[in-house]
């Protein structure tokens, strides 16, 4: 049977689960929406912690703490603004080029004086083939696409890690608060236990026993403090803060209202969407695509036209247009194999792009199935409380209980001394009552070739119990103490022994007070006697309660014992 202290701990495990799973299932849809932001500038100041809520915005601002903080982030965003800077210069025309050169005819100046001495000024512009500067600048453009991807994901990848870790603190913190619980707990019981054992009612391996499991509990809560620690300097290192900083949460795992997951294609629809790793591979495979193409325009010839201005001094100057065009003789060598490597590249791409997609439909079904696993679990956690809350209403409850606990210590009886201390009130009749109701159903329901012992019947035998009835010298105890004993005689059950407690008849007092009041229990004791008890022993009231077996011992050195002078019969 598993006992309470066992459901309550299962039962608050399986809480912070399901709380867990509700959390990361909310990053989920933050996260993915935040991924598209991941190009614009970081925030001037994270969000004050201050204005948080729920667990979800307490998340949120730790996140954006860490986003600003991020050197990783930052690093990503101006490789990104760098790829995008070359995309226009990849389609611009080359530079054009402007010549000065001076021409002499004879081996002294002869400008204006010799035909062929001339001053030229010259201008060439290399024009590439129509289409080359425009797919240029396509694969520029597609690389700057590429390199936008990676904040996308160190984006991503950092608000995942901060939640992770904030999930684990709390579960940390949870584990050591249901801990701090559980110790307080067994405190109390060794508490008890110890008093039990001081006044001879338990055995040194109760006291032993509750030692070890609360010396086992304080171990694991040195286990649970590490791994607040641990959570705590995770959570600082991606907040690129001192390891040591202190870090209050506002918030607990506690069961709530268990969020709605999505239908598993609109999850999985998003997720392909928000993953930078197959956005990147998209854009890799058109880049191949676009550079196999650029790679087949250089086979065309690129041209170049050139204009020049002659001054000759005073003569007729002289002007000169050229156009000139590039013969890819060498192609087999030079741009034919940048063909071929665009084109495999090309290839790798798709192939990289199908695998990506494989692996985030598999893990998008995988963390799905945990989640419904985790709600699943919620529920029957809920559906658990209503039963045992239904339970708990229902009727004979407080019977049953008491009946299933009575019944375990009349079964240590068989190896052992125990000893019961019931009010001779409404509490006795109800275990008399219980007991009695289970007898006869038992006996009701034995086959005739078959025998058995119930808890009634061992009460009944007077070789395995012995009741004894304590009251007072009064007349109000007397009476129930009376009533008690009527009722266990029609159940079969023989008290054994009366015990006036606290008697002042049977103190040595010297009050005239006390000695009036000790008188008036001379009545009393003498109805018991004659009345009702077959042994009756006088117990005299103390200083000091007798706590131990030497108190106990001395005791009944000087408790009177008397016998009872004619047959008992009870009378209400």
């Amino acid at each position: 049977m598993v006992s309470r202290e066992e459901k309550k701990e299962d039962f608050l495990r399986r809480s912070r689960a399901a709380a867990v799973g509700a959390l990361l299932l909310s990053c989920l849809g933050s996260g993915s929406a935040r991924g598209g932001e991941a190009a614009g500038p970081p925030p001037s100041t994270p969000p004050s912690a201050t204005t948080s809520v729920s667990a979800s915005e307490e998340a949120d601002v730790l996140v954006a703490e860490a986003l600003a903080n991020n050197p990783e982030l930052a690093a990503a965003r101006q490789e990104a603004a760098a790829a995008r800077a070359r995309v226009a210069p990849a389609g611009a025309l080359p530079d054009p080029m402007v010549t000065v050169s001076y021409e002499n005819d004879g081996s002294t100046p002869s400008l204006g004086v010799e035909p062929m001495t001339r001053l030229q000024f010259m201008a060439q512009q290399a024009f590439p083939f129509p289409g080359k500067l425009a797919l240029s600048e396509k694969v520029a453009s597609l690389d700057a696409g590429r390199g936008a991807t990676r904040p996308e994901r160190v984006v991503l990848t950092l608000e995942a890690a901060v939640r992770r870790s904030y999930a684990d603190l709390l579960e940390a913190r949870e584990d050591l608060r249901l801990m701090d619980e559980q110790i307080a707990t067994w405190r109390d019981i060794e508490e008890n236990i110890r008093a039990r054992y001081s006044a001879g009612m338990g055995t040194q391996q109760d006291v032993l026993r509750a030692q070890a499991e609360r010396t086992r509990l304080l171990q694991q809560r040195r286990r649970d403090e590490g791994a607040e620690k641990s959570a705590v300097s995770a959570l600082n290192q991606l907040l690129y803060r001192p390891a040591q900083s202190p870090l209050a949460t506002k918030n607990e795992l506690m069961p709530g209202t268990l969020l709605g997951i999505p239908a598993g294609h609109e999850l999985l629809e998003e997720a392909l969407k928000a993953t930078p790793e197959l956005k990147e591979a998209a854009l890799a495979k058109d880049r191949a695509k676009l550079a196999a193409d650029l790679a087949r325009r250089n086979l065309k010839p690129d041209f170049v036209a050139s204009a020049a201005y002659m001054n000759r001094g005073g003569l007729p100057l002289m002007w000169s247009l050229g156009v000139g065009v590039s013969i890819p003789l060498w192609a087999g060598k030079k741009q034919r194999p940048l063909i071929v490597e665009a084109e495999a590249l090309g290839e790798a791409a798709s192939a990289t792009e199908v695998s990506l997609r494989r692996q985030v439909e598999a893990r998008t079904e995988e963390r799905l199935i945990r989640l419904e696993q985790i709600v699943d679990e919620a529920k029957l956690d809920a559906e658990g409380r209503a039963l045992l809350e239904e339970d708990l209403r229902s009727p004979c409850t407080e019977e049953i209980a008491v009946f299933q606990a009575f019944s375990r210590i009349i079964r240590q009886a068989r190896h052992t001394f125990v000893i019961m201390d019931t009010a001779p009130t409404g509490h006795t009749l109800l275990l008399l009552d219980a007991t009695g109701a289970y007898h006869r159903d038992a006996t009701r329901q034995l086959a005739a070739n078959m025998h058995v012992t119930t808890p009634m019947m061992q009460l009944q035998d007077p070789d395995q119990t012995k009741v004894v009835i304590v009251t007072l010298a009064e007349p109000t105890p007397v009476l129930e103490a009376a009533a008690l004993q009527a009722d266990l005689q029609r159940a079969g059950i023989q008290p054994w022994a009366w015990v006036i407690n606290n008697s002042l008849a049977a103190a040595d007092t010297s009050s005239p007070l006390l000695r009036r009041r000790a008188a008036h229990e001379l009545g009393q004791i003498g109805r018991v006697r004659e009345r009702y008890a077959h042994r009756l022993a006088l117990v005299p009231i103390a200083h000091q309660e007798p706590v131990g077996i030497e108190a106990l011992l001395e005791l009944t050195d000087r408790t009177p014992t008397l016998r009872s002078r004619t047959p008992v019969t009870s009378r209400r």
